[in-house]
């Protein structure tokens, strides 16, 4: 069992990773990332905080905004597509859950978009040694939170992205559901923090995106389990 789930998981993530829109991410994040850097000052005045924002911080607002929107609709289109080609079918003479199927799909879409938004946020910090800017303990720490809430924000999309896959009949609705209701649910846990309402609670909201996440994938996969292929 643990071996087939295994191979299940990494099956997908070389699917993923392969993938015509994964190839558009690792070309396009980088070059959203480096431009960014190069256009953005080190800090950008905001209210609520005096320091102003960093452009890590900024850029990874961008790429949350833009990555959860990919990796949910990613996850969701991949499950209705299978559904309609009765691909699930197969898989009831294997040995494994059949939820297992769907988290595999989550670990490996919020694995390749993750790393490909930490390269690009990593490319642009390097952008920003190469032309001299002085990268401060406090720019570091700052990029820090900014990827650990970028992360947080990718799980929860592509959570919501498993779910909807898993509830609708068709593409365009699922895309209609993340665009307009998913989305919004997904930077909510992360808004306090990034808009300097609350700059010590990162802590707080990833435990939400975390819980939020958790119950998420747990009732896909009691509904999955329980559809009829």
């Amino acid at each position: 069992m643990a071996s087939a789930t295994v191979r299940l998981v990494r099956d997908e993530l070389v699917g993923f990773a392969k993938s015509k829109v994964m190839i558009v991410l690792w070309v396009l994040l980088p070059v959203i990332a480096i431009g960014g850097y190069l256009l953005l000052p080190s800090a950008i005045p905001m209210r609520g905080r005096e320091e102003g924002l960093s452009a890590s911080a900024f850029m990874a607002i961008v790429m949350s905004s833009l990555a959860g929107t990919v990796a949910a609709l990613m996850v969701a289109v991949d499950v209705i597509s299978e559904k309609n080609r009765k691909v699930y079918e197969l898989f009831v003479i294997r040995p494994i859950r059949p939820e297992a199927i769907i988290w595999a799909k989550f670990v490996a879409v919020f694995v390749c978009v993750t790393v490909a938004c930490v390269v690009s946020l990593g490319l642009g910090i390097v952008v920003d040694l190469v032309r001299g800017d002085e990268v401060t303990g406090a720019m570091l720490y700052d990029a820090l939170q900014a990827v650990l809430a970028l992360v947080g924000v990718i799980a929860l999309s592509a959570g919501v992205g498993v779910l909807f896959g898993v509830i609708a009949k068709t593409i365009l609705i699922a895309v209609i559901l993340i665009l307009y209701v998913g989305q919004n649910l997904a930077i909510i846990p992360m808004l306090p923090m990034l808009i300097g309402l609350l700059p010590s609670a990162l802590w707080v909201a990833l435990l939400i995106s975390a819980g939020l996440t958790a119950l998420l994938l747990w009732g896909s996969g009691v509904l999955f389990r329980r559809t009829e292929y």
